[in-house]
């Protein structure tokens, strides 16, 4: 299958800042003007907008079907496992995650997601799967109301587009106008998550439909704009950063949420360009960014397993040798984020992020061929 360079590469960059952000790793926050949490999850929104399907409108059940097979499926086995390995890191003696139950099975996942701990990150995958199928329905009802305006097809589309990214936008900040009035609890945080997502799913469909074509100002100017944009907002706000999941954080005010949102996006996805166009695709660079960037899926929901794995061959080496005398083994118990740094060396947080890469890559690389040997050759 043919594979779109450029966004192959944002992915993968998306990626590596969801790592960094959950090992608080600054090297990807240039002078700390654009915080991981003010942008990094909006990027695989904006992505999956961009590939959005106007034809599936036509059929809803067929695309709801798929989105099942192809997200909560995979996403609710692995809760299942996830659920066995909570369970039995609290006998021995863990907080990491709550016991395995019918609600943290099949509940929780859409409430918040973090029922297990170390699968905790993938509670966007749920997230995603409900916010396209609020966005198809919308579609869907918008679709019938313009079939009677008297614009051509193409003005038809481009309005639409404009108008379904005002709407979002403005659920996107009235959620964050509640959040910040507190509003924002329990139950209302689902609603709330997607009102919140929803400008960035917009911001990829009209990207593709509109704003790709025009993408074209000089990174000579296109950069010192973005960095200059960030550095009002850091001077004249404490913190930019907020978190997605729980709707909460938004310290300055309703709006610079979706200018730090189109700011990110924008910076990397510029920086994806241009490393598209200087990568050739039969090259060894791009295959491994390519094999990545298809297991972005697997990468998130297991990278905090992996960070476990290692911190128990530290901790291990710790009791048998003496050796890592400053790892903390409360942490190790009851953090799911802790990573080691011994003696205070930043760098050897990208053992973390490497492994944390690679070894999901591989795992998902070993399901697919277990997978494709049961179905005979069918992927």
């Amino acid at each position: 299958m043919t594979r779109n360079k450029t966004f192959t590469i944002l992915s993968v960059i998306g990626m590596i800042l969801i790592l960094l952000g959950h090992m608080d790793l600054q090297v990807l926050n240039p002078a700390g003007l654009f915080p991981y949490y003010s942008y990094h999850v909006m990027i695989f929104v904006f992505i999956s907008g961009y590939f959005y399907k106007p034809e599936d409108e036509s059929r809803p059940g067929a695309y709801f079907l798929h989105k099942c097979k192809r997200l909560l499926l995979p996403y609710f086995c692995f809760n299942l496992i996830y659920g066995l390995i909570s369970t039995l890191l609290n006998r021995a003696g863990f907080s990491t995650g709550e016991d395995i139950s019918i609600y943290n099975l099949f509940v929780a996942p859409f409430v918040g997601g973090h029922q297990f701990g170390l699968n905790a990150p993938a509670w966007f995958v749920p997230a995603l799967f409900m916010l396209l199928v609020c966005n198809t329905c919308a579609r869907k009802l918008l679709g019938i109301v313009t079939e009677k305006l008297p614009f051509t097809k193409e003005k038809t589309v481009q309005y639409t587009e404009w108008f379904l990214m005002l709407i979002y936008l403005a659920a996107g900040i009235l959620a964050v106008a509640l959040a910040i009035r507190g509003s924002v609890y329990d139950l209302y945080k689902i609603p709330g998550r997607l009102m919140l997502m929803a400008p960035a799913l917009q911001l990829g469909r009209l990207y593709r439909v509109r704003l790709e074509n025009i993408d074209r100002i000089p990174s000579i100017i296109y950069f010192p704009v973005l960095i200059l944009i960030n550095l009002i907002l850091t001077l004249k706000y404490v913190g930019l950063g907020y978190s997605t999941v729980w709707v909460t954080g938004f310290g300055a005010g309703p709006i610079v949420p979706f200018v730090t949102m189109v700011t990110g996006i924008a910076l990397w996805l510029r920086v994806a360009k241009i490393l598209a166009s200087s990568l050739h695709e039969g090259g060894s660079t791009y295959k491994a960014l390519n094999c990545i960037g298809s297991h972005t899926f697997d990468i998130m929901l297991h990278h905090l397993g992996v960070f476990m794995i290692i911190n128990a061959l530290i901790y291990a080496l710790n009791r048998l040798t003496g050796v890592f005398a400053d790892f903390d083994v409360a942490a190790f118990r009851s953090d799911i984020y802790y990573v080691f740094v011994p003696d205070g060396i930043e760098g050897f947080k990208f053992i973390y992020l490497m492994c944390g890469l690679v070894l999901p890559v591989c795992l998902g690389c070993l399901i697919s061929k277990v997978r494709m040997k049961a179905c005979g050759g069918r992927s």
